[in-house]
């Protein structure tokens, strides 16, 4: 009985001893971090710089703040393709070459440009330019007559230069021609523009081909050539390369229609070949001679034509090779002097040989 009291008494000290358990304190609360969500980019593009904020990334508004240059090659329907350099001024200016592969066309172009949302339009006095749209702040993308994208598996974009570029003005050209004393002009047959020509060191040997030649001194002339304008002064040519005078031609709107003399005619096709333009092979016919530009050589040569009968002397050149126009100038000069009859249809001249057409030829206009 004593032994159990003692064992209760040590249960009932036990149970007053537990320490009773203590509630769980919460943890502490953690800031959230909100993650910015970056839009994703086209390549080359940045959200936020010096140079590109202006410009919104999501592309419901453009702006352009800054002169810019785009580039590239488009499509075009009758050649390998116009190789397009555009320069955007701040201003609401700007300046374009569009260069026409194979076609020797350049043509430069300057107007004035307003911004529609994303669609670039072009203002221009002379010729048309098509509107662009922005698919991003690095890229054009050129729109039909509609406003429209164009469906295409051609390249229709034209790419941002990471700097401004200067405008190539290096023009082909052919108009007349004349010095007096030491001052020479030149009035473009195609715009009618006069220009004053520098003395630079490409105009000497054309000034002196000039001034050696009784038949050409004193009087204008049809020249052709290569030229720029200056940057400064828009009447002052400088001469980038010669090619050759023309004695007898004038301008083509000025040659008799139906006529073949007078005119400087470049060639078009020959055996049903389409040539390059940029070869460049050119002819003239006067006063019962023949002479040009073969695409590498020059040439002359004496004809004989009754009515529309034609006989072709054989042709005397020089004899410098160029690979790239081998092929073209051997097959000119031979059809040349095989041609029987030549006639000028709707400002075409062609040359026959028993009834095939064998070369067609245009007016040059540069």
């Amino acid at each position: 009985m004593k032994k159990s009291s003692v064992v209760l008494s040590v249960l009932l000290l036990s149970a007053c001893s537990v320490v009773p358990e203590q509630a769980a304190k919460p943890a502490p609360v953690q800031e959230i971090t909100e993650v910015e969500v970056k839009p994703e980019l086209v390549p080359d593009e940045v959200v936020h710089s010096d140079n590109a904020e202006p410009i919104a990334t999501d592309f419901g508004l453009i702006f352009i703040d800054r002169d810019m240059s785009f580039t590239g090659t488009l499509p075009c329907k009758k050649c390998p393709g116009v190789n397009y350099h555009i320069n955007v001024y701040q201003n609401g200016k700007f300046e374009a070459r569009r260069e026409f592969i194979d076609r020797n066309v350049v043509e430069l172009i300057e107007g004035s440009w307003q911004l529609d949302e994303r669609t670039l339009h072009f203002t221009t006095q002379r010729q048309q330019m098509p509107s662009f749209q922005f698919a991003s702040n690095q890229h054009l993308v050129m729109l039909d007559v509609a406003g429209k994208p164009i469906v295409s598996a051609d390249n229709m974009t034209l790419t941002r230069q990471p700097t401004v570029q200067k405008i190539d003005s290096r023009l082909p050209l052919l108009g007349m021609y004349q010095l007096k004393g030491n001052e020479a002009s030149f009035t473009d047959c195609q715009t009618g523009e006069s220009h004053q020509i520098a003395m630079t060191q490409h105009h000497l040997p054309m000034m002196r081909s000039y001034q050696t030649n009784p038949v050409l001194n004193g009087k204008s002339v049809v020249a052709t050539m290569t030229a720029r304008k200056s940057p400064d002064n828009n009447q002052a040519l400088f001469v980038d390369k010669f090619d050759q005078f023309w004695p007898g031609a004038t301008c083509p709107n000025q040659a008799a229609p139906g006529s073949a003399q007078g005119v400087v005619w470049r060639l078009s096709s020959v055996s049903q070949i389409g040539v390059p333009q940029k070869l460049n092979i050119r002819m003239m016919f006067a006063d019962n001679k023949l002479y040009g530009f073969s695409g590498c050589n020059n040439f002359n040569a004496t004809y004989e034509q009754k009515d529309n009968q034609l006989k072709v002397m054989p042709v005397v050149s020089t004899r410098k090779h160029c690979a790239d126009a081998h092929f073209y100038e051997q097959q000119f000069t031979k059809q040349l002097q095989l041609a029987d009859r030549i006639e000028v249809n709707q400002a075409k001249l062609q040359l026959f040989k028993d009834n095939t057409m064998i070369m067609e030829f245009a007016p040059a206009v540069n």
